[in-house]
């Protein structure tokens, strides 16, 4: 009996769908304690959380003091996330993966190739998500929810993204493979298939070479500033504050002075 149509009568086996309602018992408390160990040890083992060479998703960021704590390698003082939709992103990115490449030997169309290496410079190093050789296009998936998706669809990516599917077509020339179309692929997370929405745009070199002479710039500077024995000097590399800074894995939140070798107060 399922106690939402007949809610006057409850049946016994019924009783467990109320557990929710209740505070959780000790052994579901447990239990979903140890789950949750499991998962985020699975997440810290990732390759890509491991990554020291910067990636083409970072270099786009508006925040110079952002990418120059990335380019120093400083250590994380905002580690509270909950890494749960990078998880589920991962996720859908492995299957998105795996049906591509069974796609193609189904239909024998060899003509896409997907988690390509790119390496744009001696510094600079990423993994494309699909590229169609016939298309000449690299296409980058994004999983999103559905404020992001209303967002897009009304003013267009944020600009991190499209300098990012620049620097991966940048990096598909060095590699010797032609670009002409450069796209982004959101997902709705909660909805269906065919709310998906593509972005593409011509391929424009500039826009990566750019983006790759900012980042020397900001290295440049960090060295010149000697940022790491000089840790106040931090606080002199232009930051960008705005409501990702929360998201900023160099962001404290309780900071009362300026930003440092341990952390930024952010907006």
């Amino acid at each position: 009996m399922d106690p939402v149509l007949a809610p006057a009568v409850t049946h016994p086996a019924c009783v467990p769908a109320f557990a929710e309602l209740q505070d959780e018992d000790p052994f579901s408390q447990l239990l979903k304690t140890k789950l949750i160990e499991m998962i985020l040890w699975a997440d810290k083992q990732n390759p890509r959380s491991k990554q020291v060479k910067i990636g083409p998703s970072e270099i786009g960021d508006q925040c110079d003091r952002r990418i120059g704590y990335r380019i120093a390698q400083v250590p994380h003082c905002n580690t509270d996330f909950d890494p749960w939709p990078a998880i589920v992103g991962t996720a859908v990115h492995s299957w998105l993966d795996k049906a591509v490449q069974d796609w193609m030997v189904d239909q024998a169309d060899p003509a896409w190739s997907t988690e390509t290496t790119l390496s744009m410079s001696e510094f600079v190093e990423g993994h494309s998500d699909l590229y169609s050789h016939t298309f000449q296009a690299v296409i980058d998936w994004k999983g999103a929810g559905p404020d992001v998706m209303r967002k897009v669809r009304k003013d267009g990516p944020p600009i991190g993204y499209m300098i990012q599917t620049h620097i991966y077509g940048y990096g598909f020339e060095q590699k010797g493979w032609p670009v002409k179309k450069v796209a982004l692929a959101f997902l709705p997370r909660a909805g269906w298939l065919k709310d998906m929405y593509v972005w593409s745009v011509d391929y424009d070199r500039s826009v990566a070479q750019a983006a790759l002479t900012r980042l020397y710039g900001i290295a440049r500077r960090l060295v010149s500033m000697d940022v790491l024995k000089q840790s106040h000097k931090w606080a002199e590399v232009e930051a960008t504050p705005s409501n990702a800074c929360g998201f900023c894995p160099w962001y404290d939140p309780g900071r009362n002075g300026e930003a440092d070798v341990t952390g930024c107060p952010g907006r």
